[in-house]
This record gives C-alpha cells, sequence and structure tokens, in this order.
C-alpha cells in the first residue's frame, strides 16, 4: 500500500466517509484528480463492500477534446466493470439563457446530476491544492471568516476524500501506479481567475514559503475552529434576543459587532433572505435609527428602534412604529381627557405579555373586545364596524406575546382591559414608517 493510499485513508477515516455496503457516485473528469479518486474506491471495493457508480458531465465548452475526454473515462469504467453515466449539455448557451455566469451555471448542473443517483455518497476529486486556490480567490473578492473555511472534507453526502493531498501528491502517485489520466487544455489558460492563481499566484507564494499549500491548510482549520465556536455563539445570541420572530434592539446592542452581524445574518437566513454585505451594513444601521431597508422586491427589514424585523411590504401590509410610555392609574384618570388626543391605544400595562407588536391585520386574527363577552375575527369586526375594505390595511392591529391586545382607535381586548385592579397604564403613540 503506498503512502499517498495511506494519507487518503486516514482522511476517509478522520471524517467518517465511508461505511459498508455504501452506495458511492463519484464525479469524474478524466482529469488526474477524479482518476486518482475513481482507482482508490476501486481498490476499496471489496473492502467496504461498495456499489460504485461514475458521473461524468460533458459540459459542450471545449467541443472535440472534452467529448474525448468522457469517452475516455467510459471506457476506462467498462474495464473494470463500473456503471457509468454521463451528462452532455450545452453550458455555455444554457447559463447565458439563465443569465448565470459558466462555472457557477455548470456547477449547478453537476450537482444535480449527482445528487439524482439518489446515493448514500457523492465522492468529488477536490484536493488541498483546490482549497487553496478557493480560498484565495473568494479573499481576491472579499470575504469573511467563512469564506476561509475553505471547502469542506464533508457537507451532506458529499464526501472529498482527496481533500488533504496537494496536486502535486495526486499526479506524483498516478506516475508511479500508471493510473491514466487526461489533461484539460484550458487549465493553461490565465484568463480564467483559478488558472492565473495556480499558475501564478500559489508559484509567487511558494517561493516565500515552499510549503505555502500546507500552511494555508493550517489556516483553513483554524478558520474552521473559529468559525465553528461563534456559529454556536451566534445561536445562542439570537435565541436571546428573538421574540416572535422580531430583534430586540436593546439587547442585541449588548453584544459585540461581531456577534451582532453574525446574528443578523442568521436572522436572515431563518427569514429566507441572504444578506450580502452592502444589505447586512444597511440592516445593522437600523440598530441606531427607526426606519426600513429594502433588502430585495418587497422584502424590507424595518426598525422601530426597540425591536427590528424582516417582513413584507406590499399593499397589503403596511408598516408601523410606536412610542409607548407607562403612568400611574390615578395620573391616567385624572389625565384621560387629554390623553385620548395625544395617544392611539392604551391598556393594562401588568397584563401585556411579553413584547408589543403593531401591524396590519393578519388572516386569521381575534380579538375578545373588552366588555362584549364574545370572541371573534378582526375580519367580522370590521364588518360590523363598516370599515371599508381599502381602508382596513391602514388599521394598526397591536398584539403582544400572546395574541391581538387591541385595534387602535376602536377597541382593546378584555385580557388587558382597565379594571379596578389596574395599577400602572401604557400609552402607545403609533406611526405610520
Amino acid at each position: 500500500m503506498s503512502e499517498i493510499t495511506i494519507k487518503i485513508d486516514k482522511t476517509v477515516e478522520k471524517f467518517n466517509m465511508l461505511e459498508k455496503g455504501d452506495f458511492v457516485v463519484i464525479g469524474v473528469s478524466g482529469g488526474a484528480d477524479s482518476m486518482l479518486l475513481l482507482s482508490y474506491f476501486l481498490q476499496k471495493r471489496k473492502e467496504f463492500d461498495l456499489k460504485l457508480a461514475v458521473a461524468n458531465v460533458e459540459h459542450g465548452i471545449r467541443g472535440e477534446e472534452s467529448i474525448a475526454d468522457s469517452a475516455f473515462v467510459e471506457s476506462f469504467c467498462k474495464k473494470n466493470n463500473v456503471e457509468f453515466k454521463c451528462l452532455k449539455i450545452n453550458a455555455p448557451k444554457l447559463a447565458k439563457e439563465a443569465g448565470e455566469g459558466l462555472e457557477e451555471y455548470s456547477r449547478k448542473r453537476r450537482y444535480e446530476f449527482f445528487y439524482s443517483f439518489n446515493a448514500d455518497k457523492i465522492a468529488t476529486a477536490h484536493s488541498l491544492s483546490d482549497n487553496v486556490e478557493t480560498v484565495l480567490f473568494r479573499l481576491s473578492r472579499g470575504t469573511a471568516l467563512k469564506g476561509c473555511c475553505g471547502i469542506p472534507a464533508v457537507r451532506g453526502r458529499i464526501i472529498r476524500p482527496l481533500i488533504e493531498l496537494t496536486s502535486d501528491e495526486i499526479r506524483r502517485e498516478c506516475r508511479e501506479k500508471n493510473i491514466p489520466y487526461v489533461v484539460d487544455s484550458t487549465n493553461s489558460d490565465n484568463a480564467y481567475s483559478r488558472n492565473y492563481i495556480r499558475n501564478v499566484v500559489i508559484p509567487d507564494f511558494e517561493r516565500l514559503n515552499p510549503a505555502f499549500e500546507s500552511a494555508l491548510s493550517r489556516f483553513t482549520v483554524s478558520a474552521n475552529e473559529d468559525n465553528d465556536y461563534l456559529n454556536i455563539e451566534t445561536e445562542k445570541c439570537l435565541d436571546e434576543c428573538l421574540c416572535n420572530n422580531e430583534l430586540s434592539i436593546e439587547k442585541l446592542s449588548e453584544y459585540h459587532i461581531a456577534l451582532i452581524k453574525r446574528a443578523l445574518i442568521l436572522y436572515a437566513e431563518k427569514n429566507n433572505v441572504c444578506l450580502d454585505e452592502l444589505h447586512l451594513n444597511a440592516v445593522y444601521s437600523l440598530l441606531h435609527k427607526k426606519g426600513k431597508v429594502q433588502i430585495k422586491n418587497s422584502i424590507f427589514a424595518i426598525s422601530n428602534l426597540k425591536t427590528l424585523r424582516i417582513d413584507e411590504i406590499n399593499d397589503d401590509n403596511i408598516c408601523f412604529s410606536f412610542e409607548k410610555s407607562v403612568i400611574s392609574v390615578n395620573e391616567f384618570l385624572n389625565k384621560s381627557e387629554l390623553l385620548n388626543k395625544e395617544i392611539d391605544f392604551y391598556c393594562d400595562c401588568d397584563k401585556i405579555s411579553g413584547d408589543i407588536i403593531i401591524r396590519s391585520r393578519r388572516e386569521g386574527d381575534r380579538i375578545t373586545p373588552a366588555k362584549r363577552n364574545c370572541s371573534k375575527t378582526l375580519k367580522k369586526l370590521y364588518n360590523e364596524l363598516k370599515i371599508p375594505e381599502d381602508k382596513r390595511k391602514s388599521i394598526p392591529v397591536i398584539a403582544d406575546n400572546s395574541g391581538i391586545i387591541g385595534v387602535a382607535g376602536f377597541c382593546s381586548d378584555e385580557r388587558v382591559c382597565i379594571d379596578a385592579n389596574t395599577k400602572s397604564v401604557a400609552l402607545i403613540k403609533i406611526h405610520t414608517v
């Protein structure tokens, strides 16, 4: 057993990549990396009782050369009794029609094809050198710590047994074991960013440190450890600050800016929104001012200086901010006539459950109007009050963590109404954002 095979074995064991009886689909282009990967699995097929299949994609980019590469892989598979499937696409044409970059479109189609096998594991031939190129590429474009973590050894069903081997180690092993492979003629074209990094940038770094790839690999390991810890702390931060799918600005502001920004990103992800750097900074600014920031189409981040939320704003959804103050019941009774002109809603402060939210009516909203001894939907209430359909969206609905507590200008819920036991009164002034 060669030194390289032992090294791959250690990677497979360390990341628990294989189990007995696995069905493994292997992405094979015909290059040195993927042919060494396929040869490794052929060695392990009996030991792990593996079912193997090879997935090859002919992207329609290099004409006859790429067609010949696919034929080469198919021939190798036939000789070694391995199932072979090839996906043929015209990636340049299809990427243009989809409005996507060629590399990104091709990557999506490859993985769609790999997943179509319904295999236990999907093995790709990414190496340590690929990892280094990926990190340098991301750094050149601007990235945060997450981008410095590189290519994971395992992600879901995807496994990368060669992730700790350099390209030089892979090619040396292919030569010593007479493993055939093809060479992509575009690999020498430095017009491609990754080729420029591989052929120009990395050799320059190796003049400074001949073990540059290994050194950068150590950095990605450290970055992954730090990133994992920060992810755990971010989850804790979000749990502490999130209530009713809104962030408490006061609680969030107690954290370090690194966790605040990560919490905003995670909160957005939980609301199916992706924040790039520009939008992240814009949302972050809402922690210090009232207003809203458009993230995409009708999706906005909205702040009232007490809470921040991500919501959809359209013709049926108006954004509100509010000011809340608390006074004694005696002061309220003595000034009620004046206060009624200055506020939009009031209730027993001690009966409020958690945080207050002001929003438009939602389907299914219900209220028990004070002293009415009945519960009804807001739709029915609006019908009884003869409120025109086109006006209903602009009526502020006040809610707490337990449900609706009032409709501004019309009624409060029995649960929070002022009575003989009331000690303090919450006063709310509402504004349209």
